[in-house]
Order: structure tokens, then sequence, then C-alpha cells
């Protein structure tokens, strides 16, 4: 007669994976705490402001700047963004025709300076496009903003 059954002293073959469900739900649940409250942290230093005209002062409307935006891939390619297609680009002079284009069409503001071309740059472009779009861009009289990030 033994004094432990023989059942209970055969190994185990089967693995326990309670524990490492323990484990991802922890982590899935530390994870997303920590990207909600990044999330709020970034947008909580948000603040609008409402502008008002002052008195004798030309309307928001005059003053209004006009946005354009174009952006460089990774290969040095152009495309002329719009709110609802992208147009490639395949030199700077189609890019100056373009504008020039919109310009004489009234599209934009009669003075060029309130006119702001957005250039929107992929981190892996090569520099040398991105230099003779700026000159390029200047060169007809509009002012150039590169924008670094995601559209």
């Amino acid at each position: 007669m033994d004094l432990v059954p023989h059942d209970e002293l055969k190994p185990a073959n089967g693995f326990n994976f309670a524990p490492m469900i323990d484990f991802l739900f922890l982590m899935l649940a530390l994870f997303a705490t920590l990207a909600v409250s990044r999330a709020a942290l970034y947008d909580a230093e948000v603040e609008l402001v409402e502008l008002k005209p002052e008195k004798g002062a030309a309307s928001l409307r005059s003053q209004e700047r006009h946005h354009i935006h174009i952006s460089i891939s990774a290969d040095g390619g152009f495309k002329w963004l719009t709110e609802f297609q992208e147009y490639p680009m395949k030199t700077i002079a189609e890019i100056q025709q373009e504008l020039a284009r919109q310009y004489q069409l009234g599209a934009l503001a009669e003075d060029k300076s309130k006119t702001e071309v957005l250039l929107h740059i992929d981190k892996q472009a090569p520099w040398g496009p991105i230099a003779s779009l700026i000159f390029g861009i200047r060169e007809i009289g509009f002012s150039v903003r590169p924008v670094y990030g995601a559209l």
C-alpha cells in the first residue's frame, strides 16, 4: 500500500497557460493606459483663440493666407496635394507652371506673399530635390515652408 497514489506522481503532460494569459492581460492594460494618458497630455495643451478684427482694420477675409500643399516622397518625387486627390508632378518646372496658372486664374491671392507653399517632406527624401523645389518656388515669388511629418 502506497501513501501517495501513482496518478499524482506522474508528470503532467499539459502546460498551464493561466499565468501567461494573466501576464499578457496586464501588459495590454499597461500599454492601453499609457496610450490614453499620452493622448490626453498632448491634447490638453491645445488652446483655440477667437480672432476679432480691430476697428478700422481690414476684414479677416482679406488677411487670410492661402496654403498649397506639395509632398516630396522618399524617392524625390513630387505630388500636388488637394483636399480630395493627389496629383503627381514630374518636374519643378511643372509645379512652377501650375502655380503660375492658378495665380493667373485668380485661385490664389493677388499678393503673392499671402500664399504659402507647404512642403510635406518624407524623412528619407534626398536633399537635392528639396532644395531645388524651394529655390524654384521662391524664384516665381511665392513663400515656402517645410512641414515635417505625415499629412
